[in-house]
């Protein structure tokens, strides 16, 4: 089968992992897969499988003007429609909203088959009222939607015609590693979280929890991955709390194993999130984790509080106490960590993959279109 993957950009975010993570199991199975970017050629944040082609629109975002706006995707369509015409694909996947509205715009009177996946919360804040307008005009087209949580799939057949199928994100699940060994008893223990530093990440949360305990907890530190706008505030948060030499923003790492390797306690302190691949990752790694019960798939995940500690989001408090409680309770953590690779039996990235080519075999042969390799 032909398969293009049509996705803004191959940077650090948990979207553009599910992407790779996708598209080289595809191409382990023969599949031709070609990786098509907005933004300009770039080395891709994830390693790709050497058969996955990649192609560049070389029309990144210019948000300085709604004219410069329009245009930018005016000229991305046309590209995209050229590039689809001279690769033939069966089945054109689409990942994030401005992704989805282009390519389906581009593929208007071609014979491939358009699926489209929303990331994140549908109507998270943030959300451009460009790309509000432009889904009730676009997304009736595709040939079916791919949410990852059943309430995010309740959100797409409230509002379009279209086929609408739960698949959840994939994690490679290396069966024969067991619990990670940590520093012993007395010596120095670490809280990590990884993601874009933005305010739906809840970073701010994470350090005000923190700053409770940190004067009674000194053999603890906080380390939190990611790159993004909110930086300065939450730099200026650490400064206020007096957390220097305490709570570290080190910033994006490739190495996001070695990273959760390191921890003795994951946190993520979502005010809302889509299906959360850091939490996959630590929960891989068997990592005891807390998340909080927020809109999006933490507390599926989690088994509604069975394989990790669950909070309600924004609530300081109770954060802080969830924190503390694992922090003082190493037979807990060793408890979360030995039944965590339970969590993740569903989401293995053979059995996710799978369940998406058989997704694209059924729309390729309903269409007659299916195309001997």
């Amino acid at each position: 089968m032909r398969i293009a993957f049509v996705i803004p950009n191959l940077g650090p975010g948990g979207a553009e992992r599910v992407a790779t993570l996708l598209s080289n199991d595809w191409a382990a199975r023969d599949h031709r897969v070609d990786l098509i970017v907005f933004e300009n050629e770039q080395t891709p944040f994830h390693a790709l499988n050497r058969n996955v082609a990649v192609h560049s629109l070389r029309a990144a975002r210019n948000a300085s003007s709604i004219f410069s706006r329009v245009s930018t995707n005016v000229n991305r369509i046309k590209r995209l429609r050229s590039l689809l015409r001279r690769l033939q694909p069966d089945i054109v996947v689409a990942f994030m909203t401005e992704a989805n509205v282009v390519a389906l715009m581009a593929s208007l009177g071609l014979p491939c088959r358009v699926v489209i996946s929303e990331r994140n919360q549908p109507d998270r804040p943030g959300l451009g009222w460009l790309h509000r307008f432009a889904r009730p005009l676009t997304y009736n087209r595709a040939a079916a939607i791919v949410m990852q949580t059943d309430g995010l799939a309740d959100w797409a057949r409230a509002r379009f015609r279209t086929h609408t199928q739960v698949i959840a994100n994939p994690v490679a699940l290396d069966k024969t590693s067991g619990p990670q060994s940590k520093e012993p008893d007395g010596g120095m223990h670490r809280v990590v979280s990884i993601g874009s530093l933005t305010k739906q990440k809840g970073f701010d949360i994470l350090i005000e929890s923190f700053a409770s305990l940190a004067a009674k907890h000194k053999a603890w530190d906080l380390v939190i991955y990611g790159e993004g706008p909110e930086r300065p505030e939450l730099v200026e948060l650490i400064e206020k709390r007096q957390l220097e030499g305490r709570v570290f923003l080190p910033g994006l790492t490739r190495d996001v194993t070695r990273a959760l390797s390191e921890a003795d306690l994951f946190v993520l302190p979502s005010r809302f999130e889509g299906f959360p691949n850091a939490l996959l990752e630590a929960l891989s790694l068997r990592v005891p984790a807390i998340a909080t019960r927020c809109p999006g798939a933490t507390a599926e995940i989690l088994g509604d509080g069975a394989y990790g500690e669950l909070v309600p989001a924004g609530d300081v408090p109770a954060l802080t106490e969830a924190i503390e409680r694992l922090m003082t309770k190493p037979e807990l953590r060793e408890a979360y960590a030995a039944k965590a690779h339970d969590a993740l039996q569903d989401y293995e990235i053979a059995k996710i993959s799978g369940q998406w080519l058989k997704l694209f075999e059924s729309l390729a042969a309903a269409a007659g279109t299916t195309r001997a390799n």
